[in-house]
């Protein structure tokens, strides 16, 4: 029990310094983006991803850096990221809609029914987190609802109909956060970082096979991994093998 404790405590002062450690790097980036140098903002903020801290912030001032330098493809990544953990932020958007303006490639997305659009504007506007606290509030007023109606505490009219809505409503929330989290676990997304990349019906390197080529800064789905390539298709449907190093994963 006491190498428990000790063990915790070490873990805990490990914890504890990592973070002051990337609290100094974020405020040191800030720092050189106020300078206007942006290429060491650029580096600080990567080396506090590669130690593990993520937040919509650095991912905000990653992105302003390197559309700062002209490196869109980053760019459009960072800000993406950022909006996977705060879909609602004006700010991230604004500037992702900005960057994607200096995109070259412009990709149309085929059109779809407009109830399935609006489905995929809920979905996107929520994390899974906030999907599933909302459910759970839902389920929770319903449970007190149903039991303040049972007890007949309140006598009004089509009371039990409105403790019905409420619990369908949870459901309907639930599921949409069921339908996020397969969505996040198994489809893979990415952007385009090299400045042009070739597209290859097969994991190899031929210059008499390439199907088309595509700029940094397009986003993709992955759809399966080999060593060095990657199976991509676009949102037009265009499908093709890229070579996985010109792919930043979401």
């Amino acid at each position: 029990m006491h190498r428990l404790v000790l063990y915790l405590l070490a873990l805990l002062t490990t914890i504890s310094a990592q973070t002051v450690e990337a609290d100094s790097l974020f405020i040191q980036g800030n720092t050189l983006m106020d300078n206007q140098t942006y290429r060491q903002a650029v580096s600080l903020y990567e080396k506090i991803l590669h130690k593990g801290f993520e937040h919509a912030d650095l991912y905000h001032n990653l992105g302003n850096a390197y559309f700062r330098i002209g490196i869109y493809g980053q760019a459009v990544w960072a800000y993406e990221k950022g909006l996977q953990l705060n879909p609602r932020d004006q700010d991230l958007k604004y500037n992702l809609d900005i960057t994607n303006t200096r995109v070259r490639d412009r990709i149309e997305i085929p059109n779809t029914i407009l109830l399935l659009d609006i489905y995929r504007s809920l979905k996107k506007m929520f994390t899974l987190r906030d999907m599933l606290s909302i459910g759970s509030i839902l389920l929770i007023i319903a449970g007190m609802l149903f039991v303040i109606n049972s007890l007949n505490w309140i006598s009004i009219p089509l009371f039990s109909k409105f403790v019905g809505f409420i619990l369908v409503l949870s459901v309907i929330v639930h599921g949409i956060a069921l339908d996020k989290y397969f969505a996040l676990s198994d489809v893979k997304n990415g952007v385009i970082i090299i400045r042009e990349v070739n597209i290859y019906p097969g994991p190899f390197l031929r210059d008499d096979a390439v199907l088309f080529r595509i700029h940094e800064g397009v986003k993709l789905e992955i759809i399966q991994k080999q060593t060095n390539w990657m199976e991509i298709v676009l949102l037009d449907g265009k499908k093709g093998w890229i070579e996985s190093g010109a792919v930043r994963v979401l």
